[in-house]
């Protein structure tokens, strides 16, 4: 991956985020947004209605999109799957000619409250929790995966971005972020948290698992 957090100029970068909802599709300026569009949709129709409806507000279209910003997630994994293979048209149209920057939507999210939060979590599978730990300054933070019970207990003071699939989850009553772009600065968050990639990927770790140890040698019999 190739830093970017020099500034790259771009005429008509574009933003493509389903990790969950609401769907984001934008373009974004220096310090904030030329068009963003959120809509509260399923991704299939919701990711490429919200592209075409900042493609029409902005007078573009897709083939004058010279760099895109993609979330690989953590999210729905429909959304970021749809998001990977539109991203990879586009690449494709352009002849693998398209920059393509990948960014991890915890990091983006700690981004959004004035001071980042110290321990931001997110709902992952059934039990489990991502946990990012913000280090110094550093804008891509570091993450791990907990059982709920854990996580929770271990990190009572953290922030948390809303599950859609349990929007009452007691656990993110007290310190919900809501995933909304808007509230981000544009390309000068973008750059900072962001990787440019070869192809987009999803980012799908897998939760830790432990096997008990069994000694590989039986104890001599008397």
């Amino acid at each position: 991956m190739k830093d970017v957090s020099e500034p790259v100029k771009h005429k008509l970068p574009l933003l493509l985020d389903a990790s969950s909802s609401p769907i984001h599709a934008g373009i974004p300026s220096e310090e904030g947004w030329i068009h963003l569009e959120a809509l509260d949709q399923q991704a299939l129709e919701g990711l490429f209605e919200a592209t075409t409806l900042v493609m029409e507000k902005a007078g573009r279209s897709l083939r004058e999109v010279d760099a895109v910003f993609f979330c690989e997630g953590p999210g729905s994994t429909l959304g970021l799957r749809l998001a990977a293979a539109l991203v990879k048209t586009l690449l494709w149209e352009s002849r693998d000619k398209l920059p393509i920057y990948a960014y991890n939507a915890l990091d983006l999210a700690a981004r959004i409250p004035e001071t980042s939060p110290k321990h931001l979590q997110a709902p992952f599978r059934k039990g489990w929790r991502f946990v990012r730990a913000q280090e110094g300054n550093e804008p891509v933070g570091k993450k791990q995966i907990l059982k709920s019970e854990e996580a929770l207990s271990l990190f009572p003071d953290s922030l948390h971005l809303p599950d859609p699939r349990n929007p009452d989850d007691p656990a993110t009553a007290s310190g919900a972020i809501p995933y909304d772009l808007s509230d981000t600065r544009g390309l000068s968050d973008l750059r900072a948290v962001s990787s440019q990639v070869d192809s987009p990927e999803v980012y799908s770790p897998k939760p830790p698992s432990f096997r008990k140890w069994e000694p590989s040698r039986t104890p001599a019999q008397k």
